[in-house]
């Protein structure tokens, strides 16, 4: 039941008989005053246009057609041939101006014999894709190093290269360090990638302990279609580490997405 809805509420009234005479003589009022009111409407009806109710009128207007737009569909772009794919992977890696932190460049790697993929100190199918590639490394001090920064650029086979980054994350998830000739590299973690880095984009840092030295080591890998980046950091801290790639991937990513136009 509805609050305050109970046989006697409605305010406070009650409700009382009212006397016959009463009830006759308000009769007798309303026949008339309903008598004058039929008289009177035939009077004001003379040369009136009755017209249609507004429903009815809706009623008989034909219903306007409504106009639906077809969407227009996104282009979808041509995948890349093979020539094309080697032609753009120089167009990704940046100079040591672009890197900045008093870098220069140290050496430079364009073979395929050169792995890529190495996590774990393994061989892995990916790099039997590679058409190309191009490594450069940037040192902050010849001598001793306290800073080292690579880039590379790697284009795969059409239609290969979202295969090749995908076995990196397995490659990554099922290491957690390795020997290598210069020293040992642990604590290998998954991380979040830097912020403006392309979609889809993969990072992992770790310990490297090489030539007496220890590094914060962090990479990055982006890809585009059947072309890939990987930034390399080795830095004294993880913060390092971490804050230069943040300036350096989003420099890249807009390389790597321009780099076949």
């Amino acid at each position: 039941m509805w609050a305050g809805c109970g046989p006697d509420s409605f305010g406070g009234l009650e409700f009382r008989l009212v006397p016959r005479f009463r009830l006759a003589l308000a009769l007798v009022a309303s026949c008339a005053v309903a008598l004058a009111g039929c008289g009177s409407s035939d009077d004001d009806s003379a040369g009136a246009q009755h017209g249609k109710p507004p429903a009815k009128v809706a009623e008989t207007r034909a219903a306007k057609p409504t106009k639906t737009s077809t969407p227009t569909p996104t282009p979808t772009a041509e995948p890349k041939t093979a020539e094309e794919l080697k032609g753009s992977i120089g167009k990704i890696v940046l100079t040591d101006k672009e890197i900045g932190h008093d870098v220069q460049i140290q050496n430079q790697d364009d073979s395929l014999s050169t792995p890529t993929n190495d996590i774990c100190g393994r061989k892995w199918a990916g790099d039997r894709k590679r058409l190309a590639r191009n490594q450069d490394f940037f040192w902050k001090s010849a001598s001793s190093p306290s800073l080292v920064v690579s880039g590379e650029a790697v284009a795969y086979e059409p239609g290969t290269g979202s295969k090749a980054l995908a076995e990196i994350e397995r490659a990554v998830a099922d290491c957690d360090g390795w020997k290598h000739d210069q020293g040992q590299i642990r604590d290998v973690t998954v991380v979040d990638p830097p912020s403006g880095a392309v979609k889809g984009a993969f990072a992992w840092r770790g310990v490297d302990a090489r030539d007496g030295r220890t590094y914060s080591y962090l990479a990055v890998y982006q890809a585009e279609g059947d072309l890939l980046s990987a930034v390399y950091v080795w830095a004294d801290s993880r913060s390092e580490a971490r804050d230069i790639a943040g300036q350096v991937v989003p420099k890249i990513a807009d390389r790597l997405q321009n780099a076949t136009n």
